[in-house]
């Protein structure tokens, strides 16, 4: 088995383990097990779309310009809200604690940047770069689900912490359209968690933040 091909498993893998612990999410918030149903159902697809889609059928023309990749993104996270609004119910119901609890995946996301950037799979600089805030994200927000379940008043932290991790995520996007592009191509494993994880990552933090200003 190559690295690259070790790396793409490795991404796979740790999209798998996310969906499971957003389905478990709802298990442990006590909703029906028509909504785990509904769940698999959805996260299932969407999962499955897109290792089709950029992983089997490599969607991406090879010669499209980083405005073009970085619109199709954009247009990918925004078409994503889709999923999140068939369970907009369940998600609103989660704590805040849980809404964090899958941003903690970032720290293997991150790992596997840092990973990619030592074997020469993608730019060194840039690995290092969105693996460290990848994990810092991640360390971050688990951190503070833990102060929040513990019943600490954490609003201030926990706007700061969900705008930190968009940031991260708008960092991740507009370096691999703009800066690394013409390194990886446009077939490159990345993209696999550039329209599914990202998506769900970016999500949760607007959950988040809706769940935080509609108190107020």
């Amino acid at each position: 088995m190559t690295l690259y091909s070790f790396t793409t498993l490795y991404i796979i893998a740790m999209e798998i383990f996310l969906t499971l612990t957003l389905i478990k999410m709802f298990k442990f918030s006590n909703l029906t097990s028509s909504v785990t149903g509904k769940a698999y159902t959805i996260f299932g697809t969407w999962l499955l779309s897109v290792l089709v889609l950029f992983g089997s059928l490599k969607i991406l023309p090879k010669d499209i310009s980083s405005v073009e990749l970085f619109t199709i993104i954009l247009i990918g996270v925004v078409l994503s809200g889709i999923f999140f609004y068939l369970l907009k119910k369940e998600f609103l119901s989660l704590p805040q604690e849980f809404l964090l609890l899958p941003q903690g995946f970032r720290m293997f996301f991150g790992a596997g940047f840092l990973a990619e950037a030592v074997f020469g799979i993608m730019p060194s600089v840039y690995g290092v770069l969105d693996g460290i805030l990848h994990i810092t994200t991640a360390f971050l927000a688990l951190t503070l689900a833990i102060y929040i379940a513990k019943g600490y008043k954490v609003k201030k932290s926990l706007i700061l912490i969900n705008l930190f991790g968009l940031l991260d995520i708008v960092v991740v996007a507009a370096g691999i359209a703009f800066i690394i592009l013409k390194d990886i191509g446009s077939d490159h494993n990345v993209f696999l968690a550039v329209f599914y994880a990202a998506p769900i990552f970016i999500w949760l933090h607007l959950i988040s933040l809706y769940k935080v200003f509609k108190k107020e």
